[in-house]
């Protein structure tokens, strides 16, 4: 356990001095400031609150996990995966008298960690950016739903993140890893618009699972359900990823 603990940590502050890393946890902590001069100039100018403190974390939310968090995932998985086997340094990693499912655990939960980061600076960014836009009632309350809404929206983006993982082990260099699970990502999502019968055999389609959590009342089967299907396909991803990480070769 402390051998796993010690990759875990080693692993993310491999990845954490990356300037990819430190480009997109300060653009999630500037976004929701970034937004609040277009919030209040539209509000202004229709006379009407348009966007209310207690929901822009929410609107935050819905950006982050369709657009930002998925691309930096994305390009974390191809530097910790297909970019170490690229140029070679995943060699000195393999030398430590760790095993390589612990290796493989470590990447995946500095992963997992970089995530949770993610989501907790873009929840307090956006809470803080909330009080200089008009308050609406209920603000604590929705102070509360959006804590929620930003908790539960680890699970399917750690879902995306096996998924990527397992995308990087058919590359050896980060940028073809990166280009195609954008491909990928993108396709999925097109697809659910265009078939929405499909909707539910994808994990992407439930980016924005949080919503259901924090708006009308859903029962407890179908909450159990999504979290069912996207628990079993990071399951199903994580151990087919590190199938081919132990047998790849460097």
């Amino acid at each position: 356990m402390s051998l796993l603990l010690s990759s875990t940590i080693n692993e993310w502050v491999k990845m954490s001095a990356r300037k990819k890393t430190i480009f997109f946890l300060g653009l999630i902590a500037i976004i929701p400031f970034l937004g609040l001069p277009v919030v209040l100039r539209l509000q202004n100018g229709l006379g009407i609150t348009a966007v209310a403190g207690a929901h822009y974390p929410i609107n935050i939310l819905n950006m982050l996990t369709l657009f930002v968090l998925p691309l930096m995932i994305f390009m974390s998985v191809s530097d910790m995966f297909s970019g170490e086997f690229g140029d070679r340094t995943i060699r000195s990693v393999l030398l430590r008298p760790v095993g390589r499912f612990k290796i493989f655990t470590a990447k995946v939960l500095a992963a997992f960690g970089l995530i949770a980061a993610g989501l907790m600076l873009g929840w307090l960014s956006s809470t803080i950016a909330s009080f200089f836009l008009p308050a609406s009632e209920g603000m604590a309350g929705g102070i509360a739903n959006s804590a929620l809404a930003y908790a539960v929206a680890a699970l399917p983006m750690f879902a995306l993140c096996t998924v990527a993982v397992f995308i990087a082990q058919f590359f050896k260099n980060a940028s073809g890893a990166l280009a195609i699970c954008i491909l990928v990502y993108a396709a999925a999502k097109l697809i659910t618009f265009v078939f929405p019968e499909y909707t539910v055999f994808s994990p992407t389609a439930y980016t924005d699972w949080y919503e259901i959590w924090i708006g009308s009342a859903v029962s407890a089967g179908k909450l159990m359900t999504i979290f069912s299907f996207l628990t079993g396909c990071a399951i199903v991803f994580y151990t087919s990823g590190y199938y081919l990480f132990d047998k790849k070769e460097v």
